[in-house]
């Protein structure tokens, strides 16, 4: 994400969640925390990411449980007006492990 942050904010990104290792292989947690890091990176408070499945998940062996994971961080955390405000403000992770996704923010304020 860190090569896209001077974007953030002004242009829209369009993705699905890590087809080559957390979709795949990762456990239904990991995918759904990849979409709040996802949006949380990609997006800001108003918005400017947007999600889409994987056309062929057969063909990337992509388990069920992992879509369904996919399908229910996008109900958590599609709708930015629902996502708490001092999550926005949370420090990022520059660099990560393409196999790793970083834990949530705490659910109370800073």
């Amino acid at each position: 994400y860190i090569d896209l942050k001077p974007y953030r904010g002004k242009i829209m990104f369009w993705g699905c969640v890590n087809i080559q290792s957390i979709y795949t292989s990762g456990t239904p947690e990991e995918v759904e925390r990849e979409v709040w890091h996802m949006v949380r990176n990609l997006g800001t408070g108003e918005g400017g990411y947007g999600a889409y499945f994987y056309d062929q998940p057969k063909v990337i062996k992509a388990p069920r449980k992992n879509i369904r994971a996919f399908k229910k961080g996008l109900n958590k955390y599609g709708v930015y007006s629902e996502i708490p405000t001092h999550w926005w403000n949370y420090p990022t992770i520059d660099n990560w492990k393409d196999s790793e996704v970083p834990p949530l923010p705490p659910l109370d304020s800073l």
